[in-house]
């Protein structure tokens, strides 16, 4: 909308009639901040997002600002399209015409009322700028649940979409029990069909292909046994002795799971969906664990080539501890593989996907801590000291560690120096990944 204004000369004719259009444009289209208070220059990185609905516009930064973060006085920067002039309202009910230059108290900044060139129209902006309440690299851990199963001798767990499968053995007994992943503290006991006493319980996996669950095991005779639905379980037959199933492999074309065959009297790569058809490929190289590795998947979909599985922890095939970490993919028809001897403890170690990173749980100086790697397992650094575990946590190894869909990390069993099985479930997640 727009005001238009006549004006006439006597000089001259009609001719010299003068139109002006005032325009009715209050909006404000961008604004910014920043301040000499602010050392380490966040507020000009900071972007709001200006909602111009008639009945309640508001303008309000997208990310909150970091925890603690502090300033008083800002210098802003406002663009409209020509506004007659801008209004600051503050929280203490005062309010002045703005010159567009001086400082604003930032946390005192209610409204923003912007006068239209017209003299007429204007709009009132509610002003918001959030910050974290709770340092959001913070992580508060929590012993949800205790003895939610008998004394153990052995135990893994494993997870789907919507349930937690503990698989436990007492001596020689083998047993299930699941909860529903929103609980985590009521446990029910499943009849288990099919699979027999002599399963490996951490070779027991669960991958996702085309939305359709697969569950796969070896038992100690190098037999494979697969499920759909984690409880009962056939034997599948093959033409290899299965020596390690390693889950899923992100591949370039068709995702399969990767696995350890022997062929000859050699330890091979193998690719297959269902173990009834193998793909096998080249020798895996000297000193790859076989046993008791812990593993992470990484598939970067904003770069084509990062497409790998990261193992580390476990032994190899002549019992040997495996201290590297080593990052698998597949080309063409083999696998390639790079390694790196790290400088922290892998043994009992857990590798899961977190924050935009891998982490390792591990044991180091009789306690448990976290390492974290941004670049697919190549580097890494010890994690943040807000998000160490607490002194109830007690050292272990060995532990299954799962990420819900909110963000929750869940910490189950364990063993601890003295072979003790823990029966204990603790959950955490980092602030910043908060979700309703």
């Amino acid at each position: 909308m727009a005001a238009t204004f006549i004006l006439s000369s006597c000089l001259d004719s009609d001719n010299n009639n003068v139109e002006y259009e005032y325009s009715a444009d209050a909006q404000i289209t961008s604004l910014r901040l920043s301040s000499s208070e602010d050392s380490l220059k966040v507020l000009p990185g900071i972007e709001f997002s200006i909602n111009q609905v008639s009945s309640a516009p508001i303008i309000f930064n997208k990310d909150s600002l970091p925890y603690l973060f502090d300033v008083e006085n800002v210098s802003m920067n406002i663009t409209t399209n020509n506004a007659s002039g801008i209004k600051i309202h503050l929280s203490n009910d005062s309010s002045y015409i703005w010159n567009m230059t001086d400082s604003v108290l930032v946390k005192k900044l209610r409204l923003i009322e912007v006068f239209a060139q017209d003299g007429k129209t204007k709009k009132t902006y509610t002003f918001k700028l959030t910050t974290h309440q709770q340092d959001p690299d913070t992580i508060f851990w929590q012993n949800i649940e205790n003895n939610y199963i008998p004394a153990p001798t052995d135990q893994v767990t494993v997870s789907n979409k919507s349930s937690f499968f503990i698989y436990h053995k007492t001596n020689s007994t083998l047993q299930l029990s699941t909860s529903l992943i929103v609980d985590g503290e009521t446990w029910t006991s499943k009849l288990l069909n099919g699979l027999p006493q002599n399963v490996v319980l951490n070779s027991i996996r669960n991958e996702v292909f085309e939305e359709r669950d697969l569950w796969f095991a070896l038992d100690t005779n190098n037999k494979v046994y697969l499920s759909e639905n984690g409880v009962d379980w056939t034997e599948q037959s093959s033409d290899y002795p299965i020596k390690a199933i390693f889950g899923k492999l992100p591949s370039f074309t068709k995702d399969s799971v990767l696995t350890i065959v022997e062929d000859g009297g050699k330890y091979k790569f193998a690719k297959t969906i269902d173990f009834s058809t193998l793909h096998v490929l080249n020798e895996i190289p000297v000193g790859f664990p076989i046993e008791e590795f812990t593993t992470a998947k990484v598939k970067d979909l904003l770069i084509y080539t990062a497409k790998y599985l990261v193992v580390t922890g476990g032994k190899s095939i002549n019992g040997m501890l495996n201290r590297n970490i080593w990052l698998l993919q597949e080309s063409e028809d083999k696998i390639t593989f790079t390694s790196k001897r790290l400088q922290f403890n892998v043994l009992g170690s857990s590798l899961f996907n977190y924050d935009n990173k891998i982490y390792l749980l591990t044991s180091e100086d009789n306690k448990n801590v976290f390492y974290t790697s941004t670049n697919y397992g190549v580097f890494w650094e010890k994690a943040n000291s807000k998000q160490s575990l607490p002194i109830e946590f007690i050292n272990r190894t060995n532990h299954s560690v799962h990420v819900d869909s909110k963000n929750n990390i869940w910490i189950f069993g364990g063993v601890s120096s003295n072979q003790r099985q823990f029966v204990e479930i603790w959950k955490g997640r980092i602030n910043k990944l908060f979700v309703q």
